[in-house]
Parts: C-alpha cells; structure tokens; sequence
C-alpha cells in the first residue's frame, strides 16, 4: 500500500476534529444547561439516563452503518454517502436539541442527534485500516488522537464560554456554541471528499467493491459477529476499552454539576470554570500524544495501555486523598498525561487488530467498547450521585463514591489486558 503524504493523512483523520468538537461541545456544556434549564431537581440522573440510551443508539447504530458502508457500491464510493448523508442529519438535530423546549423534546433530539453522528462514525473509523499502510498506523492514530484531544479542549472551552452568557442573552447562547462544530463538520466532509477521492491510488482502495453480494438480512445477522478464534486479541481489547472508558468517563461527564453542588460555583461560574479546567487537561493529554508514539515503537503499544491503567487509577486515589485545590488540578493534570497515553495506543493496537476486508464493521464494533464504556459510566454515575447525596443529606458524598469506583475500573483495565498476545 502507497505511503500517504502529511496532507492526505490529515484528510483521512479530520473528521475526529469536528466530531469531538461537536461531541465536547454538547457535553457538559449544552445538555448541562439545557437540563439545568428543563429539569434541574436531579441533573445527575437525567444526565446520565439521557446519555446512558442515547449511547444504546450509538451501539447499534454503528455496526450496523459500518456494515453497510463495506458493501456499498456506487458513484460515490464506500463511505462518501454516509459522510454527507450524517452530516445534513447532524446539522438538523444539533439545532433541534439546542432549541428543545422540553424535556421530552430534548431526549427525543438527543436520540436522532447519536444516530445522525453515528452514520458519520462508523465509516470514517474506518479509513485509517482502509488507506494507511502498515508502517504510517502508528502515526495516524497520533494525529487522530492529537485532534481529538484539541477538538475536546475547543468544543469544552468555547462552549462553556459562550453558553455562560446565556443569563444575558439567553437561547442565542446555545445556538452560537452549536454553531462551532456545525461549521467544522462541513469543512471536515469537504477536507475528507478531496482526500479519498484524490489520483494517487487512494481512490481505488475505498472504491473497491466487494466479491460476492449476500441477502440484507444475512448481513445484518452478522453485523455484530466476532471471530475471536482468529482475532483473539480483539476480545481483550474490547474489555479493556470497555473499563478505561468507563472510568474517564465517569470523572469527566458530572464535573459541572460537581462545580455547582460541591463547589458551590452558579451555572455561569461552572461553565467557565469547566472550560479552563478541560484547556489544562487537553495540555497534558496532548503532551502524553506526542510522546506515546515514538514509546510504542519502542516499547510496545499493550505496556502503554497497561501503565496508563495503573497511573490513572493512582492518581484518582490521590483525588479521593487530596483537598487542596491546586493538588487536585496537578492531579488532574497526571490523570490526563495517563488518558493521552491510553487514547494513543489503544486506538493504534485497533487499527492493527482489525481484518481490512471488514475494516468499518470491525471499527464499529470496536465502538461499541467505547460508546458501552460511556454509556455505564453515564448511568451508574448519574444514579449513585444523586442517590447516595439525597440519602445521606450530602452534597459531595455520591461525587466521592463514584471516583472510587473509576480509580478500580482503571485499575482492572491494566489487569485484563495482561493475557494478550500482542504488541
């Protein structure tokens, strides 16, 4: 497979940029207020109900559109019509659930939002496995993971900013924050097009038709199999991203609500204090990408997953321990190096792990890990917080209970992954 060029590279991973930057942006920013706003008596719970099915939507969809997208023959290729296609979907219900008057109105939104970006996700994971040679992975799944992390520190920062002036200007408030990633998901899809679409070979790999054509509902029997027998490495992977995300998840998600209740912060306060917050952690994250690289290389890229467990876990005892607030900010700080380093080598090992013939099928699935990973985390945070605060008439008791159970989580995520047979 022919080298690709910086430029190309950058057309095949763009996207990561705009969809975490939608991703950051409606989380905690929009949904935080728009719950605050619709249902503020338990903002934990709906949060984490909310997120917990709309990330269900996410799983299934996924593997399902990915499996579409590998079989897909026409004009525009493999991947193209799901790009446009989730695109305009996005576009339309990331308004909609700005401008939700209810709270049924924004749960439904919220659904069709997970969907629209998902026919967007499944596929373009896909193009690394599809057009990277094997020797340029390792530097993809950096640039990949160098986006994501800048797309989440401008999604977190400019949406908490813009949405603190919500008690001067109100819903405009919410709908120039949306606006942010609207704009970067149409520049991303006509980065993307140019990219695959280029003469230099690229084109004939995502074109490539499969050889056989099978029944819709045979395919869709098979959306979700795994041969683990030949791809073993893909079980433990999964787990282990399943437990790492969990836990990030579970300190990252309820931190404005943490800032209103434990803090004592109002909702503009919070907002801003989030988005500083998040631009420290995408520092260290960004840092940790830089170097993980190049230690992979060296070292392994299952050794990184394992001390990224270790650190994170450490680190959110030292949380559970610490008082002051600069201690918990450089602790934070170490808990994003450790993120950095997970995100970077994880994605990498996947690309690795996945046959090419059913790259997007398998990169769904793969998804699921994360989007599942998410999805308990949102639940099982959301109830305990609120449940454990209400019962013992505290303000920060269920906050603390649930960074217990993240610093286990990461804890085990090193420990599943110590069977695997890969590099």
């Amino acid at each position: 497979m022919k080298q690709l060029s910086l430029p190309r590279l950058l057309a095949i991973t763009i996207f990561t940029f705009a969809l975490t930057t939608y991703s950051s942006t409606m989380e905690p920013a929009v949904y935080g207020h728009k719950i605050l706003e619709l249902a503020p008596r338990s903002p934990n719970t709906l949060l984490g109900l909310m997120t917990f099915v709309g990330l269900l939507v996410a799983m299934l969809t996924q593997p399902v559109v990915g499996m579409l997208s590998d079989r897909a023959h026409g004009r525009l290729g493999r991947r193209l019509p799901f790009f446009i296609a989730g695109t305009l979907m996005l576009t339309i219900c990331i308004y909609v659930v700005a401008l939700a008057p209810s709270l049924p109105a924004l749960v439904i939104s919220v659904l069709l939002l997970q969907g629209s970006s998902n026919t967007i996700q499944g596929p373009w994971q896909a193009l690394i496995p599809d057009l990277a040679p094997a020797e340029q992975k390792g530097a993809a799944s950096s640039l990949k993971a160098l986006l994501d992390i800048a797309a989440a520190v401008t999604g977190r920062f400019s949406a908490g900013m813009i949405i603190s002036q919500a008690p001067v200007i109100g819903d405009l408030a919410v709908v120039q924050a949306v606006t942010v990633p609207v704009i970067l998901m149409f520049v991303a899809l006509a980065i993307t097009a140019w990219g695959i679409r280029s003469p230099d070979g690229i084109q004939a790999v995502i074109f490539a038709q499969p050889a056989t054509r099978v029944r819709l509902r045979a395919r869709l029997r098979d959306t979700f199999a795994v041969d683990l027998r030949r791809y073993p490495a893909f079980g433990w992977w999964f787990v282990n991203r399943i437990l790492f995300w969990c836990a990030f998840i579970s300190l990252t998600i309820f931190l404005l609500f943490f800032a209103v209740d434990v803090l004592g912060m109002t909702e503009s306060g919070a907002q801003r204090y989030v988005s500083q917050v998040s631009a420290a952690l995408g520092g260290a994250v960004i840092v940790a990408a830089l170097l993980t690289n190049r230690a992979a290389k060296r070292i392994g890229r299952k050794p990184l997953m394992i001390g990224a467990g270790v650190a994170a876990a450490l680190g959110v005892v030292g949380v559970l321990l610490a008082r002051d607030l600069t201690v918990l900010t450089g602790i934070g700080l170490f808990i994003g190096l450790a993120a950095g380093v997970y995100l970077v080598a994880s994605f990498a090992m996947i690309t690795d792990i996945v046959p090419p013939a059913e790259a997007a099928r398998y990169m769904g699935i793969a998804n699921v890990a994360t989007a599942g990973g998410s999805a308990i985390g949102r639940l099982l945070g959301g109830v305990l917080i609120d449940s454990l605060n209400a019962s013992l008439h505290s303000t920060s008791a269920g906050y603390l209970a649930l960074y217990a159970l993240a610093a286990a989580l990461f804890a085990l995520s090193a420990l599943v992954i110590l069977p695997m047979q890969h590099a």
